[in-house]
């Protein structure tokens, strides 16, 4: 184990990784069994970027985006960010998820806003209203529309 600064809060990226991987692992199977209940998913992850904890991108085989994004923030509370893929879009792969928002996703028609939501203690960026922190939930609908044709959304091989 590599040495910490407790005192200023800096410390090692593995322990960081760590405790990220024990807090949000347990989640996934949690917000995977709600989605499988009213959507046909392939998997789910809480990214690394989203602290393991604030992020959740779900891959889909089919399923009613708006429903989907919902039964996320039911299933785990503290999610802040939801984003959906396609099934050929590798939801552990940071570039691939950033790729379908670029070609797939348009904020007029697929961005869900959730204001006044209940956010996570652990979002420093939420504000706090009486006795609990409050933040905008979103979602993000990064997949191929369903009246478009698919192959105008493949990556060229």
């Amino acid at each position: 184990i590599k040495e910490c600064d407790w005192s200023s809060d800096v410390c090692s990226s593995d322990l960081k990784e760590e405790h990220g991987f024990l807090m949000g692992f347990p989640k996934e199977p949690v917000i995977w069994n709600a989605v499988s209940k009213i959507a046909k998913v392939k998997d789910v992850i809480l990214t690394k970027g989203g602290a393991s904890w604030l992020h959740c991108a779900v891959s889909l085989e089919s399923g009613n985006p708006k429903e989907v994004i919902e039964t996320v923030f039911e299933a785990h509370k503290s999610v802040k960010h939801v984003f959906l893929y396609d099934t050929d879009i590798d939801i552990y792969n940071a570039e691939d998820r950033e790729w379908a928002m670029a070609t797939r996703f348009q904020a007029h028609k697929d961005l869900y806003l959730y204001p006044k939501s209940k956010g996570s203690s652990l979002d420093p960026s939420s504000e706090p209203v009486e006795d609990r922190q409050q933040t905008t939930k979103t979602g993000f609908d990064c997949t191929i529309p369903k009246d478009k044709d698919r192959k105008g959304f493949l990556r060229a091989e």
